[in-house]
């Protein structure tokens, strides 16, 4: 039985375990051995009981604050670990152990540079399974990842450069070829993208193989409030910016609301809660409420953003943190909504939401979307991704035959 390490190892929530879960299954069934590896064990606690998986915690280190927000890849990298190559070698150690305990034949890298490098270390083949945020152009040094901030060309590099030390001297430690470049690291057996060219955090990366999103993973079907007027779906969580003004401004909307809020406070619910605003307890088919919705609003959650924009539905945004952030702007870009900035006052909140919700240019830019992938066939997508693990698992047999 092939034996297949899904490693989590930077992000959180329940996006990066519902996205893989239909796919584990589907493998699972086809005879293969999956194991996890997750950032947050308690978000797998929600959906991989119920499938029959256990999992493993990633091999992690707490955040290193540095002076001012990250500028590039590298300074993320630079916050968890790849600052002091002790530190790095110390992940990479973990993850090579996670690796032989599982007798893993294939690592599906879902947000995870270090499980990479421990697998090059191991001449274990990589598959690629996130987004473009995951996995920098190739381009040296990796892209300024706020520009609307003019950032110096030498300050990027001394980002690269600095993780770059770490890295090649853990690469030494094994007698590994040293990486000249950051992006050298994401060069894989497989390195497609689970994205849409439109909605890559890196509009300038060129060319690109792109898998296309996945269907998430459900656990319950969810009933609309009985009320007149249009529906807007709204996926929410405790610590999305302006959270409670988002929900006063759904409140207060004419027709029928269901928000899936996980670990919102009961205070809130039930602060919200009314004949035309219904909470839903468990994880909802994202796809089914996004063609009944007219309009949704999301923390720039991809799964749920995606499944909107593929039934022709507009979205209004409020991303939390820089991943999201770039992921909303190309939303905006393409006319499918707008974004409510975490770090402006949500006054205008309500407002936004009415012109997504009415605007036309707002639908016709998100049908133009769906309408370009009217063939996009996400189940035939996941039956391709698995193949293509199934095609590494036995190249990597007749490697080790050899």
């Amino acid at each position: 039985m092939a034996s297949i390490l899904y490693a989590w190892e930077f992000g959180a929530n329940l996006g990066h375990v519902g996205t893989f879960l239909p796919v584990a299954r589907q493998l699972r069934g086809r005879g293969s051995n999956v194991h996890w590896a997750v950032a947050q064990p308690h978000q797998a606690a929600r959906l991989l009981p119920q499938a029959d998986f256990a999992w493993l915690q990633a091999p992690a280190i707490p955040e290193q604050q540095r002076e001012r927000p990250p500028l590039n890849y590298a300074d993320i990298l630079l916050r968890f670990g790849y600052g002091q190559s002790s530190d790095l070698l110390g992940l990479v150690v973990a993850w090579r152990e996670l690796l032989r305990l599982t007798k893993a034949r294939v690592l599906l890298a879902d947000h995870a540079p270090t499980a990479i490098l421990a697998a090059s270390t191991l001449d274990i083949p990589v598959m690629l399974f996130g987004s473009g945020f995951f996995t920098p152009p190739p381009v040296h040094p990796t892209p300024n990842m706020r520009p609307w901030v003019a950032v110096p060309e030498e300050r990027l590099l001394e980002l690269d450069n600095l993780a770059l030390v770490s890295i090649n001297e853990v690469l030494e430690r094994y007698d590994r070829r040293a990486l000249s470049s950051l992006s050298q690291l994401f060069e894989v057996a497989e390195d497609s993208l689970l994205s849409f060219p439109e909605l890559d955090h890196y509009p300038q990366r060129g060319p690109a193989r792109y898998w296309g999103m996945l269907p998430a993973a459900v656990a319950a079907d969810s009933t609309w409030p009985n009320a007149t007027g249009p529906r807007v779906f709204s996926y929410l969580r405790p610590e999305t910016p302006h959270v409670e003004a988002a929900l006063q401004a759904l409140h207060e909307l004419p027709g029928s609301v269901l928000i899936y809020a996980p670990g919102l406070s009961s205070d809130l619910v039930e602060r919200y809660t009314a004949p035309h605003l219904s909470f839903s307890l468990q994880p909802v088919d994202l796809n089914k409420v996004a063609r009944q919705a007219d309009a949704g609003l999301t923390y720039a959650s991809p799964a749920a953003t995606v499944a909107f924009l593929l039934a022709g539905k507009p979205v209004l945004t409020i991303p939390g943190h820089l991943e999201q952030f770039l992921f909303a702007r190309r939303v905006e870009e393409m006319g499918a909504g707008l974004i409510q900035n975490p770090e402006h006052t949500p006054q205008h909140l309500p407002a936004m939401l009415n012109q997504v919700l009415n605007g036309p240019r707002f639908r016709t830019n998100a049908e133009a979307f769906a309408k370009k992938y009217t063939h996009f066939d996400q189940n035939a997508v996941m039956t391709h991704i698995v193949t293509r693990i199934e095609e590494l698992v036995a190249s990597n047999y007749a490697g080790a035959d050899t």
